[in-house]
């Protein structure tokens, strides 16, 4: 059976290589590569426990970067498989012997990578290599077995991070990355140019209708907070399009408050991925009908948890309660004055589109369409409820 090789950096490409994984594994061998961009270990640079045990259920096996050298395991070992940093040391003198090690481990591995980098190949021979739309610096390890890859003649395949370009394209400038010598598979229209000939426009393939459908039926993680409730709400916080508009952070805030003494009401708010310092959210913590969750919670798990669903109208996140027939709402995020009058694609789909809280009415909210027109020309590449993966290993990984 050929070879396949699937790089991981973080929990968002985590979660499209065990969707690719899923299809793949039963044409290929799938090797799961972990090449963590904030710790060189999955086991700490992975927190999503959804993801983690789906990925286990499957009967996936990942091996870190390191692995493939024996001094880089030893180490490893060493290090107890976690990042160190001094920070950790100043709280807890017993880390210092670990902390010595992982700076070792760091300073060894970078030292012999490219001689790692040449055993993967040999030792797997991969057919394809398939990574996420990571950067392209001729230091990054992702990049230098990319590159190691092309000069084997192993073709590329790039996969996107979800279909939020196609919706904050519209008030933003999007700067391709070239990605010279490898295929780009892209969610949209709005991701490309005619100009741009590596790009193809595919969907995403966790938004694909039969796997988010798959992931809500799964009784794995789930949420339990007040279930008994009337309305148990979701609200997944976004991040900001291109530096032109908000996250719409204040208006859920808004909400969350208004809502926060209803008896009728639960709520679950997800942080967004890249937020460390959460400072802003001091004051809704306090609440008691509202439970608060970080990375180590999948997004299904909200989305199945909640029967409506909050997001800004610029976030990838929104899909998959669209695709379940949801409540969903879209937030407006306050744009710069050059994309004033500009509006997300969303604003033309079934959600509920609003700009501000007082325009959120509870009991007013209606469901969206499953196969709703925005979905499909976003997040399935105009390709319609199908198997996204099924279509990527019919049509273009030969």
């Amino acid at each position: 059976m050929n070879s396949i090789i699937i790089l991981i950096r973080t929990e968002s490409d985590f979660e499209r290589a065990i969707c690719l994984g899923i299809s793949a594994n039963k044409k290929y061998s799938v090797h799961f590569i972990f090449v963590g961009d904030f710790s060189p270990f999955y086991f700490d640079g992975i927190s999503n426990k959804f993801q983690k045990e789906l990925f286990k259920r499957n009967g996936f096996k990942i091996k870190d970067f390191s692995d493939f050298d024996i001094f880089g395991k030893l180490l490893k070992k060493l290090c107890n498989n976690r990042s160190i940093n001094f920070k950790s040391v100043l709280h807890n003198k017993k880390l210092l012997l670990k902390y010595i090690f992982f700076r070792i481990f760091t300073k060894y591995i970078l030292l012999i990578k490219k001689n790692i980098i040449k055993k993967i190949f040999k030792k797997i021979n991969p057919v394809s290599l398939l990574t996420d739309l990571s950067g392209t610096d001729p230091d990054y390890l992702p990049e230098q077995i990319r590159v190691e890859a092309t000069k084997r003649k192993v073709p590329v395949f790039l996969f996107t991070h979800g279909a939020a370009g196609g919706l904050h394209s519209v008030f933003s400038s999007p700067n391709f990355e070239p990605y010279n010598k490898y295929k780009v598979f892209v969610c949209n229209k709005n991701e490309t140019r005619p100009d741009i000939k590596n790009r193809i426009i595919l969907g995403d393939v966790s938004s694909s209708y039969p796997y988010v459908n798959y992931l809500n039926s799964l009784d794995l993680e789930n949420i339990d907070f007040q279930n008994d409730r009337m309305y148990r709400i979701g609200f997944m916080i976004g991040g900001t399009a291109a530096y032109t508009s908000t996250s719409g952070w204040s208006v859920q805030e808004e909400i969350i408050i208004e809502l926060s003494e209803n008896k009728d009401v639960a709520m679950v708010l997800k942080v967004h991925p890249r937020d460390t310092g959460l400072d802003y959210l001091k004051m809704v913590s306090q609440f008691d009908n509202l439970l608060i969750v970080k990375n180590e919670t999948d997004r299904s798990r909200v989305s199945k948890w909640a029967n409506i669903v909050i997001c800004n109208d610029h976030c990838s996140t929104v899909f998959e309660p669209m695709i379940l027939g949801k409540k969903v709402v879209a937030i407006e995020g306050k744009h710069i004055p050059k994309y004033s009058n500009k509006h997300s694609p969303l604003i033309n789909s079934s959600i509920n589109y609003i700009k501000k809280s007082s325009e959120f009415k509870l009991n007013s909210l209606i469901n969206v369409e499953k196969e709703d027109k925005v979905t499909n020309q976003i997040a399935w590449g105009d390709n319609g409820p199908i198997n996204l993966v099924e279509l990527f290993l019919k049509k273009y990984l030969k």
